[in-house]
């Protein structure tokens, strides 16, 4: 990873190439990437759009990530209404299925239980789906799920992030390359 100096003191990180660069990062790296550059990719908005009252509201979406002690928090912002304004989902990086997280595109952001505004997505599945490893926290309160899901701008940001999540995933101890026997 390489920065470049902008105006104002700010820096830009480049990555060589997203795949490369990201395979090699450390924990810590995973964990700052997905914080600061995850976080700036975690945002969609939709076509669609709702009427409330007299006006219509363009739907989005955005997440902040954070990575600690191997547990991946996402934290979906959105103004659909459907879902709440704030959904958190807690995914121990040890139960993900490294190999299933994986850049979606759909037209409607439907997610399990959930409505999440947009087209682009990274899914996050369990390795062993039957134990409902994840914690989604909404406004109809906290449910156990399988699938946890970020949403982000564009297929780009979806291949970028679902590789940091596949790398932090592996990190953490989730197994490459084995999903559970059981199914």
């Amino acid at each position: 990873m390489s920065w470049r100096s902008l105006a104002g003191g700010c820096l830009l990180s480049m990555m060589a190439g997203p795949l490369a660069a990201q395979s090699d990062m450390t924990l810590a790296e995973t964990a700052r990437w997905l914080e600061r550059d995850g976080t700036d990719l975690a945002v969609s908005s939709g076509d669609e759009t709702a009427t409330s009252n007299v006006r219509r509201i363009a739907l989005h979406a955005s997440a902040t990530l954070a990575l600690r002690d191997c547990t991946l928090t996402i934290v979906v912002t959105d103004n659909s209404g459907v879902s709440g304004t704030r959904t958190t989902m807690q995914v121990p990086m040890k139960a993900v299925d490294a190999d299933g997280v994986r850049p979606v595109s759909r037209p409607e952001g439907y997610h399990d239980f959930i409505y999440i505004p947009g087209q682009y997505f990274v899914t996050i599945p369990a390795r062993d789906p039957d134990t409902y490893p994840f914690l989604t926290i909404s406004s109809r309160g906290e449910l156990r799920s399988y699938l946890a899901t970020i949403p982000v701008k564009d297929a780009e940001a979806s291949q970028s992030v679902s590789a940091v999540v596949r790398r932090a995933a592996e990190l953490c101890g989730s197994p490459a390359g084995s999903k559970s026997d059981s199914r």
